[in-house]
């Protein structure tokens, strides 16, 4: 129960994070690194997306400290890719493509396939 508790908030974390940091710089700009190379701008969101994500860092490694990571890694990398894809749609008003909504259910099949299989 713990375990599924982690991969939740890790989910949540590691989404969270995507979207807030892309949210923030699409949409507005309160500090800006530029050294010639790199242009990054960085809001209040922005930044609150950083400390998510890197929160699901450690809660990630957590997870790969208790469990098996040929199961973990796939599982839950699949789930992060479903997640993100459909909060950009939702939040971010992305587009989605055909591919990508193929790609998700095989995707799904795989999750079911690996956590049905390996009981």
């Amino acid at each position: 129960m713990i375990n599924i508790l982690f991969m939740i908030l890790y989910v949540i974390l590691t989404v969270s994070g995507l979207i807030l940091f892309k949210h923030g710089s699409i949409y507005t700009n309160i500090g800006i690194i530029t050294n010639g190379i790199l242009n990054l701008q960085l809001s209040f969101s922005s930044i609150i997306g950083i400390l998510c994500y890197l929160s699901s860092f450690f809660v990630y490694l957590l997870l790969i400290s208790k469990n098996t990571i040929t199961f973990l890694m796939p599982v839950m990398t699949g789930i992060v890719y479903i997640s993100v894809l459909t909060a950009s749609v939702l939040i971010l008003k992305e587009k989605i493509t055909l591919i990508s909504v193929l790609g998700s259910f095989f995707i799904l099949f795989g999750i079911m396939l690996m956590i049905f299989k390996g009981k």
